[in-house]
């Protein structure tokens, strides 16, 4: 960590027509930046200017009382968009990859989302500035799921690699959130979405449970939607955190005041809890468990599909300790609810989504 006293010069802010001039103190030792020289028309002078490079040393900067946090978050902002230049450059000499425009996706603290070309497809880019461990992390829970088993619900890594200070992932390329359709349906997403919301996330649970894995951070903003909204997808394998241990990341609302230790149980009653929200019931979020069966129990007989399935999910969550329970008791009650709601052709065409070896 920086200290004030390895500052050798001091820093100075400008400001000219509203617009901030920045230039940094030297540290000595540091790895924040770099120099650059900036020629001052008006002075006619050459002026020396340090520029953050890193989100690490923005951060590092900002902790010491070097920068202002409004100051730091405009360089974190730049350097994010460095990802459309040098480093872009060289990823599409190296890999073949055209990154494109950021796509601008809300609830990525660590990464940026941009659009990805390549050949004759179109992928989507997440970049993580300074931080390999995470990319690697969500490239090793990926290989591990789906090499052993078919699971078409949750999001596959189909390439990584490092490039500079970034560490990029390769995904497929989703049409829209769950968070997006909750914005444009405040009152509640179809029966059929709703369905189709849950089928796929049961599934995709199933299939990281299989190797050990909970997902942690289940909420609309990670359920990607395809374009005719009926089929999803869970995404963000940042989260995952082996069965047993301490969930770290997490949107703790959703898990409605369960302690923090990753399985089953917590995974499903995130779940359960986002089919509320995305059926137009978000004031139960903050409830506990019990409170939330019990205000889904007094409307009973007006509840739409979406909160049928989430207080028959909340029903089992206590009890499901293995895949087998789940398929056994969680998944064999929500193909109910599907059959009689929806059909019996709909309910054979989302039985398919659960897992399979390969």
């Amino acid at each position: 960590m920086l200290s004030k006293t390895r500052v050798l010069d001091a820093l100075r802010h400008e400001t000219h027509d509203g617009d901030l001039g920045t230039l940094l103190a030297f540290v000595e030792g540091s790895e924040l930046g770099q120099w650059t020289t900036i020629h001052d028309n008006d002075s006619n002078k050459t002026i020396a200017s340090f520029a953050i490079c890193s989100h690490t040393g923005a951060m590092n900067a900002m902790a010491a009382g070097i920068l202002t946090k409004k100051l730091a978050m405009q360089f974190l902002t730049d350097i994010r968009a460095r990802l459309q230049s040098a480093t872009r450059r060289a990823i599409e000499n190296e890999k073949g990859y055209v990154i494109d425009v950021n796509l601008g996706s809300g609830g990525q603290a660590k990464s940026s989302l941009y659009y990805v070309f390549k050949d004759a497809g179109v992928y989507c880019g997440k970049a993580y500035a300074d931080d390999p461990v995470s990319m690697e992390h969500e490239r090793s829970v990926s290989l591990a799921v789906h090499s052993m088993q078919a699971v078409p619900t949750l999001i596959k890594v189909i390439d990584a690699f490092h490039s500079g200070s970034h560490s990029v992932l390769i995904l497929p390329l989703l049409a829209k959130s769950a968070a997006d359709l909750q914005m444009a349906r405040p009152n509640g997403i179809s029966c059929e979405a709703a369905a189709y919301v849950c089928v796929a996330v049961l599934a995709a649970v199933a299939g990281l449970a299989n190797e050990g894995w909970c997902h942690a951070d289940i909420k609309p903003a990670n359920i990607m939607l395809a374009g005719n909204e009926k089929g999803a997808v869970l995404v963000d394998l940042g989260s995952c955190t082996r069965v047993g241990e301490e969930i770290k990341e997490c949107t703790e609302l959703y898990a409605l005041g369960l302690p923090r230790v990753a399985g089953l149980q917590w995974d499903l009653t995130c779940l359960a809890s986002t089919l509320c929200v995305l059926s137009g019931f978000s004031q139960l979020l903050g409830s506990t468990v019990v409170q939330v069966q019990a205000s889904l129990v007094g409307l009973q007989g007006q509840l739409p599909l979406g909160c049928q399935l989430a207080m028959c999910i909340l029903g089992h969550s206590e009890n499901v300790n293995s895949v087998a329970d789940l398929q056994a008791r969680v998944w064999e009650d929500v193909m109910g609810l599907v059959q009689g709601s929806l059909g019996e052709e709909t309910a054979k065409r989302l039985v398919a989504a659960w897992p399979s070896p390969l």
